[in-house]
């Protein structure tokens, strides 16, 4: 069974990348939305997911900044949008999908090997969060060291164990 993906929950995502004004006042939050509701697991990896999300956010953005791909971020700042920047922003929209999947084993295990081999912080979150009953503390505080070690804290804060 497909996840339920809320646009809401995209749009709080993809906020802090793009900035309120470009998520709320155009359709990049629906259209990845949509992208991510394309996800059926029999027949997607999650790999294939966040490559439709990230051609989709790139589609979008472009269609409305063009070339110079810059949105003002809820602080006032200027950020350009790199091609290298849009898997981290289809990440942060993929943890809409992996919240509103189910909570049994083969999401588990499904969200674990993504996250082993993509290093996706939103699955990591999802399984930190969600699912602990599928894992050992031990496999859960190495998780956490991983995200401290590898991420800003900014990306982690609120929802990571402080240790």
């Amino acid at each position: 069974m497909p996840a339920a993906v809320r646009t809401d929950s995209v749009r709080e995502a993809l906020r802090p990348y793009l900035g309120s004004a470009m998520v709320d006042g155009t359709a990049v939050a629906e259209q990845a939305a949509q992208a991510l509701r394309t996800y059926a697991p029999y027949r997607d990896g999650l790999e294939d997911v966040a490559e439709r999300v990230r051609r989709t956010l790139f589609d979008c953005l472009y269609g409305v900044l063009g070339p110079r791909m810059a949105v003002r971020l809820d602080d006032g700042r200027m950020l350009r949008i790199r091609m290298q920047d849009l898997p981290e922003v289809a990440d942060a929209a993929m943890g809409a999908l992996f919240e509103g999947m189910t909570v049994y084993s083969v999401n588990y295990q499904t969200l674990k090997d993504y996250s082993l081999r993509t290093g996706s912080l939103s699955a990591m979150r999802a399984l930190y969060m969600r699912y602990d009953a599928f894992q050992p503390p031990e496999e859960k505080e190495l998780m956490a060291r991983v995200i401290r070690e590898r991420y800003p804290r900014e990306r982690y804060e609120g929802w990571l164990a402080d240790a």
